[in-house]
């Protein structure tokens, strides 16, 4: 923990060095990039989920395009780091990613979960009848491999606890497949879409369940890379600012209101 804090700490102080004084107006367009699997309620192939749908509201009252660029999540990563997109929604805060991406982060340093898009948290699943657990604190019983979609931040929470993760694939319903063909003892997945999955695919929920409690619980941000951040700091901070707004509005969540029971 200590080592997180001081390495955002650090960031933050980078940040306050990026030459926004000198930043431009308002930018014509901004090109975010996301993951190209589907996410539910987040990311919804077909039509707008949730995150495409703030992003709509942001762009009508920030007045300025927003334009959103489905890729792999690590080829997402790498265009923001080398400043080839503008920045990425649907970013949890990972310590690596704070050296190459800004996130909105408060005077101590902390990434500020009030600017956030929203929150969510992850699980663990196993096969029914497995004695592989996890109490809140450390996993047990497990010393086989846990699956996890590719990139993804909870990935370092559990090789920090010893794990051995494998996250070669990317799509929920993929690795959950592969835990109930055994490749894996337990995955870690987002609880909304694994959830969902389960309750689409009747095979899948006749083996896998959830472990309780959950594994992690996050905020989940836009993040902008530092050219972007360079030129335009204040439309990222006013980005920000609308996300907070725009969530806790009662025309947004009425929006929302058949994807997710509420919103955080």
């Amino acid at each position: 923990m200590t080592t997180t804090r001081s390495l955002v700490a650090g960031f933050a102080a980078l940040v306050a060095l990026v030459p926004v004084a000198h930043a431009q107006s308002n930018p014509e367009k901004i090109t975010l990039c996301h993951s190209h699997e589907e996410a539910y309620p987040w990311l919804i192939n077909g039509k707008p989920g949730y995150s495409a749908l703030m992003m709509q509201s942001i762009e009508k009252q920030l007045g300025v395009a927003i334009k959103l660029a489905p890729m792999p999540w690590k080829q997402c990563m790498a265009e923001v780091k080398s400043g080839t997109m503008d920045g990425a929604i649907n970013a949890s805060f990972a310590a690596d990613r704070a050296e190459f991406a800004v996130y909105p982060v408060k005077l101590d340093g902390e990434a500020d979960a009030t600017k956030r898009m929203y929150r969510a948290t992850y699980a663990l699943y196993r096969i029914k009848g497995s004695a592989a657990g996890w109490d809140g604190q450390k996993l047990n019983g497990v010393d086989g491999t846990i699956g996890a979609p590719t990139g993804y931040s909870v990935i370092a929470q559990l090789t920090k606890m010893g794990a051995k993760v494998d996250d070669s694939a990317n799509a929920t319903t993929e690795i959950l497949k592969r835990l109930a063909a055994g490749r894996y003892q337990l995955v870690a997945l987002q609880t909304t879409e694994a959830d969902d999955t389960l309750q689409a695919e009747a095979d899948l929920r006749a083996k896998v369940e959830r472990i309780n409690p959950p594994l992690a619980e996050k905020p989940y941000f836009t993040i902008f890379s530092k050219v972007f951040y360079a030129k335009h700091g204040p439309t990222a901070k006013e980005l920000w600012k609308l996300e907070g707004k725009t969530r806790d509005s009662a025309e947004f969540k009425g929006q929302v209101a058949h994807l997710v029971k509420s919103v955080d």
